[in-house]
């Protein structure tokens, strides 16, 4: 049960993908609730807690269901899980858990018009309406046979994206999002709501996550946004 549940703690830091905003906020730190269902090989987890960004790109999530982990991540890839009850902490070094791969990243900086595909080595093929909606393809810039994701669908309707998903070297879909429920933050629009669907061996991993109670600057002021691990903390083997 630990594992899964650290694997769901891991596969939220992508707040299942990038976001969208009409209209870019600049503002320090930003906090929300976010409650997410993952469901796995007939396994389900639920996961509640809140989310403190800041615009150096550290990122703090205190999880405070079904169990407490504070996550630590920053825009390198650092990340670090700690377990309040005993004391540990795993870690990890990964650009995939990059902060500036969650949805606060491209809600701070502005990076809208191609949902962050640039910075990865992507570039647009070709766009085309589709039933009422303005359908985007990337593929990479360089080609790569060993890259896992070599093509990419967006799907927008007015300004919004509502679906996207990731393609392997052999054309098929490993990765579907949709966005939906989307609600004002300030003068912008933010999708409350996210479904994710990972394809794996077999079998699928399907994430639906809320978020609420959107707190930005001078109203965000949790300690959490400056959180330490204790020194005392044992690193544990992964």
């Amino acid at each position: 049960m630990k594992k899964f549940l650290v694997a769901g703690l891991i596969g939220l830091l992508g707040f299942a993908g990038s976001s969208f905003l009409v209209r870019p906020l600049v503002i320090d730190k930003i906090s929300a609730s976010i409650v997410s269902k993952q469901v796995q090989s007939g396994k389900s987890v639920t996961i509640k807690g809140e989310v403190f960004y800041q615009n150096n790109g550290n990122m703090v999530t205190n999880f405070t269901y079904p169990r407490a982990y504070i996550v630590i991540s920053n825009k390198v890839g650092e990340i670090k899980i700690y377990d309040p009850a005993n004391n540990t902490v795993l870690q990890y070094q990964n650009a995939l858990f990059s902060s500036q791969t969650s949805q606060f990243y491209y809600f701070f900086s502005g990076k809208i018009a191609d949902m962050g595909l640039t910075d990865i080595g992507f570039v647009q093929e070709k766009t085309y309406p589709e039933k009422g909606a303005l359908v985007s393809l990337w593929k990479l810039k360089v080609p790569d046979r060993k890259a896992v994701i070599q093509k990419v669908k967006l799907v927008y309707q007015g300004q919004k994206p509502v679906y996207m998903h990731y393609e392997d070297a052999g054309g098929k879909i490993i990765r579907k999002i949709y966005y939906y429920n989307y609600t004002p933050v300030e003068n912008s629009q933010f999708p409350f709501t996210t479904t994710e669907i990972v394809y794996g061996e077999g079998d699928s991993t399907v994430t639906k996550t809320q978020f609420s109670d959107f707190k930005i600057n001078q109203d965000a002021t949790s300690q959490y946004f400056n959180f330490k691990i204790p020194s005392n903390a044992k690193i544990e083997k992964q």
